[in-house]
């Protein structure tokens, strides 16, 4: 009983004045809901009372100014609280007595760490603050929409202020595409959710939950691999920067397995051969085809991105180059040889550019465009099917393949071999070697060319040698 009496009372004390927590009884207090308080009644066999078990109050004070009350989410039968002793009365047992001191100076703890927090703030102690900070402290939502605790409310917050949010590594805001694709993975977890009749919360993003969301979008969604990868990169994004805000998740965000296997690509390109077609084609009957064209040209011979040709207006043309200084997706300067090609498109047009349209339209012109050069090998690749808005893998004319995003990649594969990776990325702006090699493009057949290319080479410098050897020795 002396050792009972004599537990330490939490407290602390601020400018000379001390805060301090009481726990009392309130009849008119009502039952709060289930919390891990319940599993004490059910332990200690309450519930068969007469008097139903109570929820403990708090009184948190400190000065003349602050004093509030909330409940504590910790039940107990009224009968073994004393009021006027501020704990167990001395007659509970001692196991009963440990698990319920731990259960207060836990609660206690928590309160006086986010007291020391907020007062510094200047946030309002009142009676509102003490019933979020228990809550929070048992994890409880304050509704279904709050974001603290639940996973499409947080992505929702997330999605909405990063309207007016500077990405940290480029200095510039993030943009609308970024955000819509958040919006996306919103609209697709909510399906998931229904599909499963739950609600997430952050803490549920685990590895159970990859596994269950993967087959839905797998099996239910006929999702490619490829879109899954990316819907499982933004979800563990999501889940880190939650963390990062203090908020409680699951690490299993960090394992290995919280990924998934993207298809091997199948990215079409023009080799040089196919791009002198498409230049030497008459379009002068063609308005529309001819601009369409010539600003392919330009692509093709800068690896410029769809995106930042449509602000080809504002690059700075000299003799010999173009400048970019700001490239829109990387915010990369960079500075560009002007190809022939590029230089015959600019004189026959006066120096004027070529008119930005649409990349809609862009895609839609392009494709004749190449169709009437004659670029019709029927080749492997992925076409979306407008009934199902998904792609499909398989064998088609290559002029319909030919989008925007072929002029970029056409460009690092046609210099790939021939100057240095690091002059390309210069260019290209790509961030890593790995990353860009899985960039490159080439077919089986200019692999094979290529090497029987260079055995010749070999083969004529190898007999080169010998004749001037034979040469010098008469």
């Amino acid at each position: 009983m002396g050792i009972f009496r004599e537990r330490i009372k939490l407290v602390v004390i601020i400018s000379n004045q001390m805060a301090n927590i009481k726990f009392n009884i309130k009849k008119s207090t009502k039952p709060a809901k289930k919390t891990i308080a319940d599993e004490v009644v059910k332990k200690r066999k309450l519930s068969n009372s007469k008097d139903k078990p109570i929820n403990l109050n708090i009184r948190f004070y400190h000065s003349s100014n602050i004093d509030c009350n909330a409940p504590s989410g910790i039940l107990i039968d009224p009968k073994l609280w004393s009021n006027t002793m501020q704990n167990l009365k001395p007659s509970v047992d001692k196991e009963t007595k440990e698990f319920y001191n731990e259960q207060i100076d836990n609660l206690k703890r928590e309160i006086f760490k986010q007291f020391n927090v907020d007062f510094k703030k200047g946030i309002i102690i009142n009676s509102n603050w003490l019933s979020n900070v228990v809550s929070n402290y048992y994890q409880r939502p304050t509704d279904e929409n709050d974001f603290k605790i639940f996973f499409v409310p947080y992505i929702e917050k997330f999605a909405n202020e990063s309207e007016n949010r500077i990405n940290l590594k480029t200095g510039k805001k993030i943009s609308p595409k970024t955000i819509q694709k958040y919006r996306t993975t919103i609209k697709q977890i909510k399906e998931f959710e229904e599909a499963e009749n739950i609600k997430l919360k952050l803490i549920d993003i685990n590895l159970d939950f990859h596994k269950r969301i993967t087959s839905y979008l797998k099996l239910e969604k006929n999702y490619s691999n490829t879109l899954i990868e990316k819907i499982i990169g933004q979800i563990k994004g999501f889940i880190r920067e939650a963390k990062e805000e203090g908020f409680n998740v699951n690490n299993d965000v960090e394992s290995k397995k919280f990924t998934f296997k993207r298809d091997e690509p199948i990215d079409t390109y023009l080799n040089e051969k196919e791009i002198d077609l498409i230049f030497n084609l008459d379009l002068s009957d063609n308005e529309s085809l001819d601009n369409v064209r010539d600003l392919f040209i330009i692509g093709l011979w800068t690896g410029l991105r769809i995106s930042d040709l449509k602000r080809i207006n504002q690059f700075h043309f000299s003799k010999n180059t173009i400048t970019i200084s700001e490239t829109e997706k990387t915010g990369a300067t960079v500075e560009i040889p002007i190809h022939p090609q590029v230089k015959k498109v600019l004189d026959k047009r006066q120096n004027n550019l070529p008119r930005i349209i649409s990349e809609q339209k862009f895609n839609q012109y392009i494709k004749n465009v190449c169709e009437m050069a004659g670029i019709t090998e029927t080749i492997l690749g992925n076409i979306k099917n407008p009934d199902t808005n998904r792609k499909e893998k398989g064998f088609y004319p290559k002029y319909k393949l030919i989008t925007s995003h072929c002029a970029r990649r056409s460009f690092a594969t046609n210099h790939y071999s021939k100057i240095d990776d690091r002059t390309i990325m210069a260019i290209t702006t790509h961030k890593s070697t790995t990353q860009f090699h899985k960039y490159i493009k080439t077919t089986q057949n200019e692999h094979i060319e290529k090497l029987a290319k260079y055995w010749e080479e070999q083969d004529e410098l190898k007999n080169s040698k010998i004749k001037m050897k034979v040469s010098y020795s008469n």
